[in-house]
């Protein structure tokens, strides 16, 4: 058993740093995906200030197009009053209309400029997400750029590692015992073997029973941490 313990403990040497380099090419696609979904996020911002400063610009252009029909109205009944001066009735009737159209107007203008006020502090907005998104598209096409890099060391490495593995064979190991720490090896992130100090197992820190560790001591089978399953070996 002890030769059975030796080789599966040369197995995880190797196979301990592929779930690190496995774990390495799992991680620099996850955190490119984060970067891309923050310049989308910031694209969708964006896209929706300058939706919204359009909707602003045309009601804008709405009041402006109104007023300024009203100002002409307004001309023509101040025009239309002056010829008028003897039928005291239709003057006091385009007065009133007039000073009507004056208050619809002055309305007008301050919903206007509340509009316009509102629109270039979208404006503002829209310079600060445009320059930010600039600024994030170019740090994610360096970032991709090492990205692909490291992912291609990572995966030449790990070609490496997995020829190593090849070479070491598992001659002597028992299927099942095989079966088992391949289980563990993913289970325990790339730890499916942890020495025996006294009692302790120095994979999770816990007492095991001492009858397990007789068991061990005697070399006779193999024994797993009751309370992390690791396999048991003593240095």
């Amino acid at each position: 058993m002890q030769d059975t313990l030796h080789a599966l403990l040369e197995l995880q040497e190797v196979d301990r740093q592929i779930f690190r380099v496995e774990a390495e090419l799992s991680r620099l696609p996850e955190e490119l995906r984060k970067r891309s979904e923050e310049i989308e996020r910031q694209e969708q911002f964006l896209a929706e200030r300058l939706e919204a400063v359009r909707v602003l610009r045309v009601r804008i252009k709405e009041i402006e197009d109104i007023t300024t029909t009203q100002r002409q109205r307004q001309r023509k009944l101040e025009g239309e009053a002056l010829k008028t001066k003897g039928d005291a009735a239709l003057v006091a009737a385009y007065e009133h209309e007039i000073r009507s159209l004056k208050k619809t107007i002055g309305q007008a203008e301050e919903d206007g400029l509340e509009l316009i006020e509102e629109a270039e502090g979208f404006d503002t907005e829209v310079r600060q997400a445009e320059a930010s998104l600039a600024e994030l598209r170019s740090i994610f096409e360096e970032f991709s750029a090492n990205v692909a890099r490291e992912t291609a060391d990572a995966e030449g490495r790990l070609a490496v590692l997995q020829e190593q593995v090849d070479a070491a064979g598992t001659t002597g190991i028992l299927p099942e015992h095989l079966a088992l720490y391949r289980s563990l090896l993913r289970t325990r992130e790339g730890e499916a073997l942890a020495p025996l100090e006294g009692t302790i197992c120095q994979g999770c820190y816990v007492g095991i029973p001492k009858n397990l560790a007789v068991r061990l001591a005697r070399g006779g089978e193999v024994v797993q941490c009751p309370s992390c399953d690791r396999i048991l070996y003593v240095r």
